[in-house]
């Protein structure tokens, strides 16, 4: 087995050190990376705010909304935990306000990407050769979509970091020490609490280094203690017992996926492979489909995850995000020895070079060929999707009225809140009702009493009492004319959206799940 597994592998040892550039080359990856993230706010998928900031938000702040994830469990704390602590920490320093923290969550998220390139060139340089590891350095630093999500907290990202260190560490020439083992081990497990369905990604990798180390019960006992870790970690922060939010996951979505049949075609993640590539993804697999044995390893893995979701009916391009590393050191090797091969390599590699950052340019400024269609879900999706165009404008409304004087209530008749910035970005102590929770307001009730400002995307939108006060690309703040009218304040912050379906599943398979709030949790205050 191990003859046929170095084969696959074909792992060396380089002779020379680390090309010098490699600091450069992340230095300007982080440069990039930063001012995507920092030109502005998009959202990939609602998830991003609903299970990732709000939380953490509420957390540090005491004030959020919180989804059915979080009130029934379903969810471990890892990544929102790493937010909350920047929070934190701002906080403690007096930064505790969107204007500081975004912009440094941001960029915290930014840093860790930067695992990723670095990732490739190590694995790409035992595995290939240094040239083809520079090229895959280059193109993990610069490919849009690595530079373009870098910054999101979504977990499909973030375990791509230790995925890609994994791959690397298996390319090892030798992995017999123990230092190496117990990095393996922490990397698997980590990746894998982190994103429950790329374990079985992160278990291949580590039978990997499991059939090529001598050191085999530490391995084994190494991988246990971690994941024991990630298990107590869970019955800690939600109280309750050993991988809580895991198996409640596991449980809710294995009734919920037949309820889901038929969202999307098995060969869906396939089309938006393609499509989110530009064309050059399917050129580098094509390509590689004639020498198997030199990219056996990465096609393999590649497959492996294409197959096993495309077994789930719900389907999102970013469940399969770990694949774009993977047919970019495909890439990157097909083109170092394509330069190397034809003559005036330096003039061949600058033509390649150009159809990359052309792509890849397109592709963050989200002109790419049907691209839109890859980012579209069967859920909560806005109109807006754009890197640094096209971008929702709802967000630059709520940063105003995170700083605006006389915010007091806020109410967004036209969106429901899993589809709205949340207390993240408004960060106010006050009332905040959307759609659903302030049916009453426009009828029954009397919004002045209510709230001082309305942000509505409508522009025949208008209430009695109210007049422009901000528009941001068509987002209108609407504030109350008068504030002498105190606004009605709730006994506490934290309305609670527990979906009716997942609601009813809960019920079946835990009669001991807590019981959805009536209004959402919304109580006013005497």
């Amino acid at each position: 087995m191990k003859p046929r597994l170095d084969v696959l592998l074909h792992a060396r040892e380089p002779d020379d050190r680390p090309w010098k550039y490699l600091p450069a080359v992340l230095a300007l990856a982080f440069a990039a990376r930063a001012i995507v993230a920092l030109s502005g706010d998009f959202v990939l998928h609602p998830d991003e705010i609903m299970q990732y900031l709000e939380p953490a938000h509420r957390l540090v702040f005491g004030n959020g909304v919180t989804y059915w994830e979080f009130f029934y469990g379903a969810r471990s704390w890892i990544v929102p935990g790493a937010v909350a602590a920047v929070l934190k920490l701002l906080d403690v320093v007096g930064l505790g306000e969107p204007r500081w923290y975004v912009g440094a969550v941001k960029l915290m998220f930014c840093a860790i990407s930067l695992g990723i390139p670095a990732g490739m060139y190590f694995f790409a340089r035992r595995h290939f050769g240094e040239a083809s590891a520079r090229a895959a350095l280059v193109a993990g630093a610069f490919w849009y979509e690595l530079v373009g999500f870098a910054h999101k907290p979504m977990t499909e990202f973030v375990a791509t970091v230790p995925l890609v260190a994994l791959l690397a560490l298996c390319v090892r020439p030798a992995l017999d020490d123990t230092r190496t083992v117990w990095q393996a081990a922490f990397l698997a497990a980590i990746a894998s609490a982190i994103r429950m369905q790329y374990a079985p990604l992160a278990l291949v990798l580590l039978g990997i280094v499991f059939l090529r180390t001598r050191k085999k019960t530490p391995l084994v006992v190494a991988t246990v203690a971690f994941l024991f870790a990630v298990g107590v970690f869970d019955a800690v922060t939600w109280d309750a017992g050993l991988f809580h939010s895991y198996l409640t996951n596991l449980r809710v979505n294995l009734v919920l996926g037949p309820m889901r049949a038929g969202e999307s075609p098995p060969w869906q993640f396939i089309l938006w492979f393609v499509l989110a590539g530009g064309g050059l993804s399917v050129l580098c697999v094509a390509a590689s489909l004639r020498q198997c044995r030199r990219y056996g390893l990465l096609l393999a893995l590649t497959a492996l995850i294409l197959l096993l979701h495309s077994l789930q009916a719900h389907k999102e391009y970013r469940f399969v995000f770990v694949i774009v590393p993977l047919w970019l050191l495909i890439g990157a090797d097909l083109a170092a020895r394509l330069a190397s091969r034809v003559g005036g390599p330096h003039r061949l590699a600058a033509t390649v070079a150009t159809v990359f950052a052309a792509v890849s340019l397109a592709g963050i400024m989200n002109v790419l060929p049907y691209q839109d269609r890859v980012y579209r879900a069967w859920s909560r999706e806005t109109r807006y999707m754009g890197f640094v165009r096209n971008q929702d404008p709802v967000f630059a409304a709520y940063r105003y009225l995170a700083r605006a004087s006389g915010v007091t209530g806020v109410w967004q008749p036209d969106r429901p809140y899993y589809r709205l910035p949340g207390y993240y970005y408004l960060h106010r102590k006050i009332p905040f009702y959307d759609q659903f929770s302030g049916k009453a307001l426009g009828t029954e009730a009397a919004p002045s009493a209510l709230v001082s400002h309305i942000v509505s995307a409508d522009p025949d939108f208008s209430v009695a009492g109210y007049s422009l006060d901000r528009e941001f690309t068509g987002m209108r703040v609407l504030r109350r004319n008068r504030d002498e009218q105190p606004v009605r304040q709730w006994l506490d912050y934290a309305p609670t959206i527990p979906a009716h379906r997942q609601a009813r599943i809960m019920a079946r398979i835990d009669p001991a799940a807590p019981v959805s709030p009536a209004n959402f949790g919304i109580r006013l205050a005497p």
